[in-house]
């Protein structure tokens, strides 16, 4: 799971911004919206709102950028540089594995100009019930000051000029049978945190993730996917892959462009829904907003059993609001204990404290010109002249008091239109 992203000079966001999975302790509603983990209470699910243009969408980028360095990669293009953003880009993710190393800590700094990681550490975290936390270094690379430390240990800096710094250090030395072996445990955990971070865009109907798993012979999850389309869909009767499905592709025709590049067209085709007695190829005849559901299917079943944080982009998009409510829901359930969800969202009827989510897993963005900021719900704390949980947020949102909100005024562009005729 993951506690928290901080991150600085990326985009336009300004100064040091954070995103947190840190359940606030002052917040007694919704428990179950929380899981313990090592010492830590957790947040199950986080929602991110904004008004269009806002930056969300490089939020969920940022989440791609991450799992290209956690896959080792270099030439990483984090900012275009077209607003002066920064060529160094520093990130900060804490994240715990549900291993034997506990809450663990990787920091980087990655120059976009000499493509290269000046800076990254690695530290293990211990969190203790009395609010107190103890951490150690595993190790610590600076490039500009040409530091190596591996547990403490400076002595390693006599290679700092030999080992490359353009892929992350854990993927640039051999990490077996020599000096360095003690730190392969955590080139483990680097690659388990980058296996346990889903993206799913509503816009691409990444349909190949339940392709996969409809094909193969874990009932449990199948089970889960069919069940899933039919709970979504109150029209179909069954949804099953058929191998032996025979369609004729001529008419009618897939609409969505995302899904006319499926690599694996004719399999996908395979995909058969149930209306009745009439079964019809899914992709052909179902709805966009079926499909979707179809694909995010797997992906939620995986994030629940495997433990994963699955980032949605516009998770309203084309669903009705009582599905997406029922996929936030099923995270904060008291029943999942690992799987972790952020959203990204402009649906006004998923931020109910009352009955959803809590203060402290809701996020607003906002953008002033070339500057966006971060604010979570908690820190309007009622103290300090904020909302209460039992106040009504969408009132507050819509005066623009936790940011700019659009109030276009079509009628006067129509009147004008008629004053030119």
């Amino acid at each position: 799971m993951i506690l928290s992203i901080e991150f600085n000079g990326y985009k336009f966001f300004s100064d040091n911004s954070i995103i947190s999975f840190s359940a606030d302790a002052r917040t007694k509603k919704l428990l179950s919206n929380s899981t313990v983990l090592d010492g830590k209470n957790v947040l199950k699910a986080v929602g991110l709102y904004g008004s269009n243009n806002s930056g969300k969408t490089n939020l969920y980028k940022l989440f791609a950028y991450i799992k290209l360095v956690l896959d080792g990669k270099d030439n990483i293009r984090f900012n275009m540089r077209e607003f002066g953003d920064s060529s160094d880009i520093r990130i900060s993710t804490i994240f715990d594995n549900l291993t034997n190393n506990g809450w663990i800590r990787y920091t980087f700094n990655y120059n976009q100009d000499r493509n290269q990681y000046d800076y990254e550490s690695i530290d293990q975290i211990t969190y203790y019930d009395s609010g107190k936390r103890f951490e150690k270094n595993v190790f610590e690379k600076d490039v500009n000051n040409k530091i190596l430390k591996v547990f403490g240990d400076n002595s390693y800096s006599k290679y700092i000029n030999i080992i490359s710094s353009r892929v992350p250090f854990l993927y640039s030395i051999e990490l077996k049978d020599n000096e360095f072996s003690g730190l392969y445990n955590y080139y483990e955990e680097i690659r388990a945190l980058y296996n346990s971070i889903e993206l799913f865009s509503m816009y691409n109907i990444p349909i190949e993730n339940t392709l996969n798993a409809m094909k193969n012979d874990d009932k449990n999850k199948i089970s889960f996917i069919k069940e899933f389309v039919k709970n979504a869909d109150v029209s179909i009767d069954d949804f099953a892959y058929d191998e032996n499905a025979m369609i004729n592709i001529s008419t009618p025709e897939i609409n969505e462009e995302a899904l006319k590049r499926i690599t694996k067209i004719t399999d996908s085709l395979k995909f058969v829904t149930t209306y009745g007695n009439v079964k019809v190829p899914s992709f052909l005849f179902d709805s966009t907003g079926t499909k979707k559901i179809e694909a995010i299917a797997s992906y939620i079943y995986d994030a629940l059993k495997n433990g994963k944080t699955l980032v949605i982009d516009e998770i309203d998009n084309g669903l009705h609001y009582k599905l997406t409510r029922s996929i936030v829901s099923v995270f904060n359930n008291m029943a999942n204990t690992r799987g972790q969800l952020f959203f990204i969202t402009h649906d006004l009827l998923l931020i109910d404290c009352n009955k959803l989510m809590r203060k402290d897993q809701i996020y607003f963005l906002n953008r002033n010109k070339n500057k966006a900021e971060l604010f979570c719900l908690k820190n309007a704390t009622a103290e300090s002249g904020g909302l209460r949980e039992v106040n009504d947020i969408i009132k507050h949102y819509n005066r623009g008091e936790f940011g700019n909100v659009p109030n276009p005024d079509f009628i006067s562009l129509l009147l004008g239109v008629d004053d030119c005729e």
